[in-house]
């Protein structure tokens, strides 16, 4: 595909409109599975670190220690599909940037 047809690049952009509605629930899904999750890491780690004694140091290795597999697999959906969209949203600017050096938008 070339674009230097200012129709193949909005078709390009039509494309890039379209897989980003279809991203868009799965998207938010993600989001909110990972924001949930850190909130129930970061509310444990707070439990372990208040529950354990000794200096500061140890409590909050402990604490650390305590969480560190918790939500890793909702953060990886969530910073996966975050990279995703990103991706089109750079490819669409640079469609938007390809027509207007055509004179195509303003």
């Amino acid at each position: 595909m070339t674009l230097s047809n200012p129709a193949a690049v909005l078709e390009r952009l039509e494309v890039i409109e379209n897989r980003l509605a279809e991203l868009e629930n799965n998207f938010e899904d993600a989001a909110l599975k990972w924001f949930r999750a850190k909130r129930d890491r970061e509310h444990e780690w707070a439990r372990v670190y208040v529950q354990t004694q000794g200096p500061a140091y140890l409590r909050k290795a402990t604490a650390d220690g305590a969480v560190t597999d918790r939500g890793l697999e909702e953060e990886a959906q969530f910073e996966g599909k975050k990279a995703v969209v990103r991706m089109l949203e750079t490819r669409a600017s640079i469609g938007q940037s390809i027509l207007r050096s055509q004179g195509r938008l303003p």
